[in-house]
């Protein structure tokens, strides 16, 4: 039978890595029978690697939900996974935001996806991973300051705030979330795995995607070497959340201050390697989720009576805003925004020279230039 893979997330937990490794090896892929669409449609301001996003993305026109559009999109989507079946056993889906999306979605989503695969006769498998939920949160936070949406609240909400009243989307009872999956789709068509490096082949998630819908990382995949989602530290996270109360700053102003911090954001944390939560504060955190997270790992991985994450903590201390390495970063800030800004300065006067440089040519050759003039016209 041809398998839908759906990778649904969960968000921070590599998911970038793994869109990138399906994207940039379309062709080694389809060489084993798998497919990774390319849709025609996508959405502004996301990228095209989440080709999942039409399973869960809502689309409004003047503030208005096009709930008939979006029907009509899952089902053009649906027909080109279709024509796919045709050629590939496989095909493959990925998109974070599916995990979120389903809180408000509920049932309706993964009942959509049932009833398709029923009367396709595909089978369906959802894929995803989890991360220790105080980690993710933590991981969540530094992403929502780090991002573009300066709209959004949670771009400049403190952390003491963020993690006092967190939004109920982001399911971190993990137990209560696969359960309502599974009551539509069944517990054997949930691929659960722990988002923890040392649990994956060489350490790559790369390689633990691939062994899940039954391939090898071989030498034939490209890998790219750059973090294709790097984050923000501490220190320079606070700074990054900061600049986005600026009531007047830009998109563009912001992807250009991200840009950076993100420069000199690895020896921040270097200099200054602290946690959002204290040790205290984060097994309290876990306390309230302890119980599903046993479930979880008997019920979707056939451990009974094993914890479902590592529950060792670094002993790191908890980030504090007056940590002495503020001002140290304060000052790389600074001094990088002026270089930047000087550097983008000399190439533009430089592309200046070379016009001013090209004019006095012109002026000192008017005839030569007339006749390259007509040339051109001529042509």
């Amino acid at each position: 039978m041809k398998t839908l893979y759906v990778h649904i997330g969960t968000p921070k937990t590599g998911t970038s890595a793994i869109q990138e490794l399906c994207t940039v090896n379309r062709n080694v892929l389809e060489s084993k029978g798998y497919c990774y669409p390319d849709f025609k449609n996508y959405y502004a301001g996301y990228s095209k690697r989440r080709n999942g996003m039409f399973l869960q993305k809502s689309i409004y026109r003047n503030g208005v939900r096009q709930i008939g559009e979006e029907k009509q999109r899952f089902q053009e989507n649906m027909n080109y996974i279709l024509h796919q079946f045709k050629i590939y056993d496989n095909v493959i889906l990925s998109d974070e935001g599916i995990w979120t999306a389903s809180y408000k979605l509920g049932e309706s989503l993964w009942k959509d996806l049932k009833a398709a695969a029923d009367r396709y006769q595909f089978a369906v498998k959802l894929i995803v991973y989890l991360r220790r939920q105080d980690l993710y949160m933590d991981s969540r936070w530094k992403q929502r300051v780090k991002g573009n949406s300066l709209k959004k609240s949670a771009s400049y909400i403190p952390w003491e705030k963020y993690i006092s009243d967190y939004p109920a989307e982001l399911q971190l009872d993990y137990d209560k979330a696969l359960g309502e999956m599974s009551a539509v789709l069944g517990k054997e068509n949930i691929i659960v795995r722990r988002y923890e490096r040392n649990r994956f082949p060489d350490g790559m998630i790369q390689a633990d995607f691939l062994s899940i819908i039954g391939l090898e990382l071989t030498d034939e995949y490209l890998i790219p070497k750059d973090t294709v989602n790097q984050s923000l530290s501490g220190n320079t996270c606070e700074i990054k959340r900061i600049l986005n109360t600026l009531p007047e700053l830009t998109e563009d102003e912001s992807i250009f201050l991200r840009r950076v911090l993100l420069n000199y954001s690895k020896i921040s944390e270097q200099t200054y390697p602290s946690s959002m939560f204290s040790i205290e504060e984060a097994k309290g955190f876990l306390e309230q989720f302890q119980e599903g997270n046993r479930r979880v790992a008997e019920e979707y991985l056939g451990e009974p009576g094993e914890e479902l994450f590592d529950l060792s903590f670094k002993e790191l201390p908890k980030w504090d805003k007056s940590n002495p390495c503020m001002m140290d970063d304060v000052i790389r800030f600074a001094a990088e925004v002026n270089i930047s800004v000087l550097r983008r300065m000399e190439k533009e006067n430089e592309a200046l020279r070379a016009e001013i440089k090209e004019m006095k040519h012109k002026l000192r050759h008017p005839f030569r230039t007339a006749v390259k003039i007509l040339l051109k016209k001529r042509k």
